[in-house]
This record gives C-alpha cells, sequence and structure tokens, in this order.
C-alpha cells in the first residue's frame, strides 16, 4: 500500500461575495487521526469480542419526569456489537486509509460458551490474518449503553430530551510486530429534544429508545474510524478582495482555480502597496500557500499580515483585521503541526 497517494490537495468551494472586504470560501482540511498506525499495516479485519451486554437490576435506561423517576432494564440491543462494527468497517474503508476493510459479521464471544472481556488469542488473530490477508486486527472487546430520558416542566409546556450513551473498548492487534499496539475506550453520547403542553406531547416526537441505541451504534462505530484514520473536514477561509485596484483581478484568478496567477498578483500588491494594502496582501499569500500544501510559508506570511495590520494603527476595521490575522496564524501553525503528525501516518519521511 503507498498512503502518499491518498495524501491530495484540498478541495475549495466559493460561498459568498456580498459588499465586504473579503471572500469567504470552504477549504477541504485533512485532520490527523490520534493513533498512528505503522505504516506496513495495508489491510485490516474487524471482529466484535465482546461479550452481549447483560444490564443490572437498576436498570440501564431511565425515565425522570418532574414528579417521578422510572428504571427499565427490559430493552435490549441483540445484535449491538454487530452494529458497532459494521458502521466502523462501512466508515473506515470509505475514509481509503486501508487498502482493505474486512468486517467479521459472525461475533465471537456469544452467551453460549463466552466470558466477559475474553482474550482474541495470538493464533486467532495470526488465522484471521492470513485468511483475509491483513496485518491487523481491529477487535470490539467489551460495549456497554444506556438511555436517559428526563422531562422538565416549563410551567406552559414541557421539555423532553433524549440522552443514548455507548462505552467501547477496542484493541488493535498487529500481527508483523506480535503486539497489541493500542487499546482505546471511547464513550459517546448522542441526544434528542423535543417539546410539548403535556408530558406525553414532548416525549412522542422523541425516537423509540431501540430506535436511540442503534443510532448510538452506529455512532460509536463512525467515532473510532477518526480515531484511527485521517479525516476530511471542512473548514472556513477567509481572502481579501478590496483595497487596491488588482485585488479584484487576482480574485477572478483565485475562484477559477489559478492560485499561481492570483498569488503572483498578491506579491505585486505586497511589494509595492501601503502598509494596509501589504497587510492584506500578506494574508492572502499564506492562504494561496496553504491551498498550495505548503504550510511553512503559508504560516510565515500570516505572520508578516500580523505585523503589518499591527502598524497600520488603531482604527476600528484595523484591529478586526489584525484579529483575522491572528486567528488564521494560529490556525496554519496548528496545521503545521498536524502536517508532521499526518506525514507519521502516511508514511512520508523528510
Amino acid at each position: 500500500m503507498n498512503r502518499i497517494k491518498k495524501w491530495i490537495f484540498p478541495g475549495l468551494f466559493f460561498l459568498m461575495s456580498g459588499c465586504v472586504s473579503y471572500s469567504t470560501i470552504e477549504l477541504d482540511v485533512l485532520k490527523p487521526a490520534e493513533v498512528i498506525v505503522p505504516v506496513e499495516i495495508a489491510s485490516v479485519v474487524v471482529v466484535d469480542n465482546a461479550f452481549p451486554f447483560q444490564p443490572g437490576d437498576s436498570g440501564v435506561h431511565k425515565i425522570k419526569l418532574p414528579t417521578r423517576e422510572y428504571a427499565i432494564d427490559s430493552i435490549l440491543v441483540d445484535d449491538f456489537g454487530r452494529r458497532i462494527i459494521q458502521s466502523f468497517g462501512e466508515s473506515l474503508n470509505a475514509k481509503s486509509f486501508f487498502d482493505s476493510v474486512y468486517v467479521v459479521k459472525q461475533p465471537f464471544n456469544t452467551l453460549e460458551g463466552g466470558k466477559p472481556l475474553a482474550l482474541l488469542s495470538p493464533a486467532v488473530v495470526d488465522s484471521l490474518c492470513d485468511f483475509y490477508n491483513a496485518q491487523a486486527v481491529i477487535e470490539l472487546g467489551h460495549f456497554e449503553y444506556g438511555s436517559l430520558i428526563n422531562v422538565m416542566d416549563f410551567g406552559d409546556q414541557y421539555f423532553a430530551t433524549l440522552d443514548a450513551r455507548v462505552s467501547a473498548y477496542w484493541k488493535i492487534h498487529n500481527k508483523i510486530a506480535d503486539d497489541v499496539f493500542d487499546v482505546h475506550l471511547q464513550r459517546d453520547t448522542i441526544f434528542w429534544e423535543s417539546t410539548g403542553p403535556t408530558i406525553l406531547g414532548s416525549v412522542e416526537k422523541l425516537p423509540l429508545i431501540r430506535d436511540a441505541l442503534n443510532e448510538a451504534a452506529a455512532y460509536s462505530g463512525q467515532q473510532y474510524s477518526e480515531y484511527i484514520s485521517p479525516t476530511w473536514e471542512k473548514t472556513r477561509r477567509y481572502f481579501f478582495k478590496k483595497g487596491h485596484p488588482l485585488f479584484y483581478d487576482a480574485s477572478v484568478q483565485a475562484t477559477r482555480g489559478d492560485w499561481d496567477e492570483a498569488g503572483r498578483i498578491w506579491f505585486h500588491i505586497y511589494e509595492l502597496g501601503t502598509e494596509k494594502q501589504k497587510a492584506r496582501a500578506a494574508y492572502n499569500l499564506a492562504l494561496t500557500q496553504e491551498v498550495k500544501g505548503d504550510f511553512i510559508e503559508a504560516t510565515s506570511w500570516a505572520y508578516r499580515s500580523m505585523e503589518h495590520f499591527q502598524e497600520v494603527g488603531n482604527l476600528s476595521l484595523a484591529d478586526y483585521e489584525l484579529e483575522m490575522a491572528k486567528s488564521y496564524y494560529i490556525e496554519l501553525a496548528q496545521r503545521l503541526q498536524e502536517k508532521k503528525k499526518l506525514d507519521k501516518q502516511f508514511g512520508v519521511y523528510d
């Protein structure tokens, strides 16, 4: 597998212009995963080795009304583990970080003959990897779930919320190194809210508890995929389109996707312009370099933009634009650090 082929340039989407001095774009930003998966792991197998969850006598589903509380322990989701790993596998596969993601649908740890927190033996890991031609096994080793319906009386109406929570314990077995290189306890909660003139009216718009738990299982799997795989996120960026006659020409080129030409025009403004024009041009040049993937140069231009805005003075507009430049500089400095982590995750070395 060559992960570097998947470390691609971001996409750009122009959103608005308006009468202000800047335009807005959406930029696709690749965020690093929390854990660094060894680059020799090209394909993975996902298994459910969690013992089926057995709620205690206290009840894992609770209902709080203005005058009393209930506990319910009769709502079970028999295939909860399967739902988690299926969602995880689909989400991880969509990210294209690994060459292949195989999900074993049959649970490994059942009520008949199984036990809580049963170990997945090295022999089983080797067998799975050999069968699927993979280098690692990602194991769901344990899970718990629960819910809370809370109804509050606000006098003229009732306000109801439903929280569905999940705890999932994961392990990643590396067949090549013959070890477990990461364990992770993940906790997620999703919620819904509704209002109504009566208690019943406020809760009837909430999903059924079982449906909420199914959604929570899917959400848990998606969240874990982001823990181990880099993920694209959309973020908003600004660039100045006014303040010099040539800013418009550069904006047209940027809109067309010709960032080299736009950068050439902004650099011309930077060399010959006033202090404020330099500040705005430097800001735009920082964006140009970010789009091109040069975060060191982008951070440098953002810092120059801050310096020039500081020289402009204390006009209210200049203060606002100075804060924009400071915020962008911090964002780019963070991206520079994230780039170093992404390089390790994709096997890119200097």
